[in-house]
């Protein structure tokens, strides 16, 4: 595996320059999918092993906004802050470091035309998960997530809400079962993305 993995790098570090140059199409991978589902880990992990950039859109948006995602939906509201995390979105994948992941928050893909933008910049990553799967890693970060938080019965909520947003999740260009995910996985999609260039 190692041998493979360092082979992507090296195939991944050739087109670095070309696509910082020319801001390539493509060149992004975009994490999509319920909370607590693993974008951020999972984002993050692939990074690690691949040598890619990693952006969390939600770690992005407060850092420039000075407030926690919570802050914002309070302050503006759901519609107000999908209009700050639209803007958000477009600005981050101007300034991504090429190859990249961007991993997006739940409802990112669902507003605006946000999942056109990620499939104009690149490959789209659906983390599919049913619920009870959702409501065992949740655990105590509810409160952090501004939708979750005031839900007197949450898997109802999460029920309600995968069955709203199913049918944008699946527009992604691969869908994968988080329950059975391995870095092997981003290894195959990494491949085939380097091989369209």
């Amino acid at each position: 595996m190692q041998e493979m993995a360092t082979g992507l790098t090296e195939t991944w570090i050739e087109m670095h320059d070309a696509a910082q140059r020319q801001r390539v199409p493509g060149a992004l991978l975009f994490l999509i999918g319920m909370p607590a589902v693993g974008k951020t880990w999972w984002g993050k992990e692939a990074a690690k092993v691949y040598g890619l950039s990693f952006t969390d859109l939600d770690s992005y948006i407060e850092e420039r906004e000075g407030a926690t995602i919570a802050e914002l939906f309070e302050r503006y509201g759901e519609a107000g802050f999908r209009d700050k995390e639209h803007g958000y979105l477009t600005s981050a994948i101007a300034g991504a470091d090429l190859p990249g992941i961007i991993g997006c928050g739940g409802g990112t893909p669902c507003f605006h035309n946000n999942l056109q933008v990620m499939k104009e910049s690149g490959s789209v990553i659906y983390l599919q998960a049913d619920v009870p799967y959702l409501l065992t890693h949740i655990a105590d970060s509810s409160s952090d997530r501004p939708l979750l938080r005031d839900q007197q019965n949450l898997r109802t909520y999460l029920e309600e809400l995968l069955a709203q947003r199913r049918y944008v999740y699946e527009q992604a260009h691969y869908i994968l079962d988080a329950k059975n995910v391995s870095i092997i996985t981003f290894e195959e999609i990494i491949t085939t993305c380097s091989n369209r260039r």
